[in-house]
């Protein structure tokens, strides 16, 4: 199958993409402001996808069997700071796809997040009325809407997690990024009140890349870890598995020690039926995810340092192979 992949050099995008390589497909990247770099794709195209007629040619001209859409402002600040690069690549983006997708018949993955729901109850099914408490959830809903609106029969909303793993940039991942911080002397803070269910971010590429392959499932869907935890114990579970003193990096905090950040969702989790018994791929538990983490190389000495440990490192797909 031929698959077009948006937002290409994104940390879930260059995932989806070497997910589909695997699997054989003939893959061509999209990205925004950069070219992606990964090897074995039939054709790479950096544009800018507030504009879409290039796009719009692109996808004529290859008459793809399925289009992935991981293009976003995928940020809660980021929606904030430009409201209008928000609505244009979380609404109007996803909408044009869906309606070039049904055009040509193909298939259509639109990846959405947990945040379009206010985590008053947690344990959230697929059916489940969603209410956004910010901006960045509410154009993801709007861009939900318009993909099943436009998209009909073709398309699969896949709502989708904090996403862990391993990325070449060796920052995108939930633990680089407190690795990040811990490396600078930092203590960070972390909510015990927020509850999030990581995903591993080969696992969801998987999950992608089967959906792209199964002409018989359309509508929303939910996809992430197996496991519900606070931000907090994401934090001290991370630090165990690493060898590193929670005590030393975290701090546990409450709702009520920000009270500037406005109300946050308490508790995103979903549940995952339907479609976890519809797919070969597995969903993950929170261990399988900590044995896929690594160090990132350029902190590897102060790692050893910290722990006494030597650090060897992993091939990264896409950059190594």
């Amino acid at each position: 199958m031929k698959i077009i992949v948006t937002g290409a050099t994104g940390f879930v995008g260059r995932a989806v993409v070497n997910a589909a390589l695997e699997r054989g497909h003939t893959v061509i990247a999209v990205g925004g402001s950069r070219t992606p770099d990964q090897r074995g794709v039939s054709a790479s195209h950096a544009m800018d996808l507030r504009e879409t007629a290039a796009l719009e040619r692109l996808i004529l001209d290859e008459f793809p069997g399925a289009i992935v859409n991981c293009a976003a402002v995928a940020t809660i600040a980021g929606c904030d700071a430009d409201p209008a690069l928000a609505e244009r690549l979380n609404v109007a983006l996803p909408r044009h796809l869906a309606m070039l997708a049904n055009h040509l018949g193909s298939r259509f993955v639109h990846l959405s997040t947990d945040m379009v729901f206010d985590g008053d109850k947690g344990r959230y099914e697929h059916t489940d009325k969603p209410l956004p408490l910010h901006l960045y959830g509410q154009t993801k809903l709007l861009g939900e809407r318009e993909v099943l609106k436009f998209g009909k029969t073709h398309a699969v909303v896949l709502r989708t997690t904090p996403v862990s793993g391993n990325s070449p940039t060796g920052d995108k991942g939930l633990h680089e990024r407190l690795l990040r911080e811990w490396a600078a002397g930092k203590v960070t803070p972390l909510f015990t009140e927020e509850i999030r269910q990581p995903v591993e971010v080969t696992n969801l590429a998987d999950c992608v890349i089967e959906l792209c392959e199964r002409d018989n499932l359309s509508g929303v869907y939910h996809w992430a870890g197996e496991d519900a935890l606070s931000r907090h114990e994401i934090g001290v579970r991370i630090c165990e598995k690493l060898g590193l003193n929670p005590a030393d990096h975290i701090r546990a905090v409450t709702y009520a020690d920000a009270p500037g950040m406005g109300r946050r969702p308490r508790d995103l989790s979903f549940i995952l039926h339907p479609l976890q018994g519809k797919l070969r791929t597995r969903v993950q538990s929170f261990d399988t995810i900590l044995d896929a983490m690594s160090v990132p190389a350029d902190l590897t000495a102060w790692y050893a340092a910290a722990t006494g440990r030597s650090v060897v490192r992993r091939l990264v797909k896409g950059v190594d192979f």
